[in-house]
This record gives structure tokens, C-alpha cells and sequence, in this order.
């Protein structure tokens, strides 16, 4: 699962990280703000990066606008926006309904009413750093059950692209007072975590085969991580059939532990655990007492 990660870029950083990986022509409307943070939470405000449709009257800077006064095709517009981690049906009753939906397990995405008008129709892409997670073990002393905070991120210091959901949701409350009341949310897909004692990747015995060993050991579900490829592919616009939406999300899956394979892992500090910490020094390694 992710319920925690970092993304403390700024916005000019983040759009280099994205254009890095491969993917470029990524804006930033005015006047998104992205908050720096190395503890993000549900139901925190975080960048997504997505891609709309447009009028072509819309888009000052797309070619074959037309001068001749002739039709042209919709443009399309790569942008960052932000985000409550926490999808928010067009059907909630409340915002308290995000703090259960900030991820989507992929293998029933498509199906479960929560997510699935948005595998079909507003998929996104969430960058991170890096994310969090707690492996559990019983204390051979106490038979406590503790849990330690270890922190993944990308081997070579690129950005994470996680395969993400988004959605629309008016508050009734600001509705009716005549408020701005329409909320972006979006979600995080997960699926299953390499199977334990897995020895190889793509024919790979080495350091890709031994972190996904890691992944297993430490948790039975992982983020669904894309590369710049796959996430150009999932972030088109428009609408898909169930079918195909199925389809796409399975290959989602099918890549996942290949990119997987590029990460490293290592434990952090139990500060982590308490979100009123955020600081650089959290993905730090725990300081030793010798």
C-alpha cells in the first residue's frame, strides 16, 4: 500500500524531475501552489499531473490553430494540479469519505463504485520521491508486534510516477452558500507485492531481483509505479469501456515490479509514524548509538 511519501520539490523542480523522465511540456497553472513535504498524509493536498482537452481557441500556443479560419483538432494540455489525497466520488456525502479511498486496490479498480467511472474517464499520474513503509515483526521479548518505518525511492533519484484515479466533488455545504465548492481528489493504485522469494526480473539475479525480495518481505502490496512510457499511456484523455479500462490497468500491474526493480530501500526513524513531524531528516537512516 502508500499512506505515506515525500514531495518536496518545487513546482520549476518538479516539472524538470517530469521532463528528466521523460515526459515534457508539463505546465503549471497559475496559481497552483504546491506544499513542500517529507510526511505526506491522507487527505493532504498533493500535485497530480494530468492531461485535458481543449478548444483549440483555448490554447494560444498549439499549432495548426486554424489562421485560415479552418476547423482544427482539440489540443491537449499536460498540467500539474493539485489535489486532496483521498478520491471523493461525485456520490459522497462528506470529505471524511476520503480518509478510506487515498489508494484503490488495481485488481478491483474497475469494478468497485468508488473508482470505477475514473479508471474510465480521469486517470492521472502521482509524482513522489519516495514513499514509506512499515514492516512488522513480534519482539522476541515482549511478543509485541513492532512495526519499522523503511523508506523507497527510485535507486538513481528520479521521480516516482505512481498510476493514479482522479475525480470532481462539490461540497453541498459551499453549493449552497454560494461558495466555490468543487474539490479535485485522486487516489493511488496499488497491487500486489513481488511473491517472496522471487530470484529474478527480466533475467535479472542482481540488486533489481534483491530489492523486490525486499518489497516482499516488507509488505504484501506496493504502489502501482510507472515509467514515463506507461504513464503517457495512462494519463490520455477520454473515455474507455469497461473492458478496455480492465485491460490497461492489468498492464499497469504487468510493468509494475519491472520499475520496482530500480528502487532502494532502507530504514528510517520511528518519527515518520506522527504526521506533526516533517523534515528532511525523516528519510534519513536512524543515527546509530556507536
Amino acid at each position: 500500500m502508500c499512506g505515506r511519501y515525500v514531495m518536496a520539490l518545487r513546482a520549476g523542480d518538479l516539472v524538470d524531475a517530469l521532463s528528466a523522465a521523460g515526459l515534457d511540456d508539463v505546465e503549471v497553472p497559475a496559481p497552483t501552489a504546491i506544499q513542500q513535504s517529507w510526511n505526506i498524509a491522507p487527505t493532504a493536498t498533493v500535485p497530480i499531473l494530468v492531461e485535458r482537452l481543449v478548444e483549440v481557441d483555448d490554447a494560444d500556443d498549439v499549432e495548426d490553430a486554424g489562421a485560415d479560419g479552418s476547423a482544427a483538432p482539440a489540443a491537449t494540455l499536460r498540467e500539474i494540479h493539485t489535489a486532496r489525497w483521498g478520491l471523493l466520488p461525485g456520490w459522497a456525502d462528506s470529505l471524511s469519505f476520503s480518509s478510506k479511498t487515498f489508494n484503490a486496490r488495481s485488481e478491483t479498480a474497475a469494478s468497485k463504485p468508488s473508482f470505477r467511472s475514473a479508471v474510465r474517464r480521469r486517470r492521472c499520474a502521482v509524482p513522489a520521491q519516495g514513499y514509506y513503509e512499515w514492516r512488522s515483526s513480534v519482539d522476541e521479548t515482549t511478543g509485541k508486534v513492532v512495526r519499522t518505518p523503511h523508506y523507497i525511492r527510485p535507486a538513481d533519484g528520479s521521480v516516482l510516477l505512481f498510476a493514479g484515479l482522479y475525480e470532481w466533488w462539490q461540497d453541498p455545504g459551499l453549493a449552497a452558500a454560494g461558495a466555490d465548492s468543487w474539490l479535485l481528489s485522486t487516489t493511488i493504485l496499488t497491487g500486489p507485492s513481488p511473491e517472496p522469494g522471487a530470484d529474478d526480473v527480466d533475467g535479472d539475479s542482481g540488486d533489481g531481483a534483491q530489492t523486490l525480495r525486499t518489497l516482499a518481505d516488507l509488505h504484501e502490496r506496493i504502489p502501482l509505479a510507472m515509467d514515463a512510457e506507461t504513464a503517457a499511456a495512462w494519463i490520455v484523455p477520454g473515455e474507455r469501456s469497461r473492458e478496455a479500462a480492465t485491460a490497461d490497468v492489468e498492464r499497469l500491474r504487468a510493468r509494475a515490479h519491472d520499475v520496482a526493480a530500480g528502487w532502494t530501500v532502507h530504514e528510517v526513524g520511528r518519527a515518520v509514524g506522527d504526521v506533526r513531524h516533517d523534515s528532511p531528516e525523516l528519510v534519513e537512516p536512524p543515527a546509530s548509538l556507536f
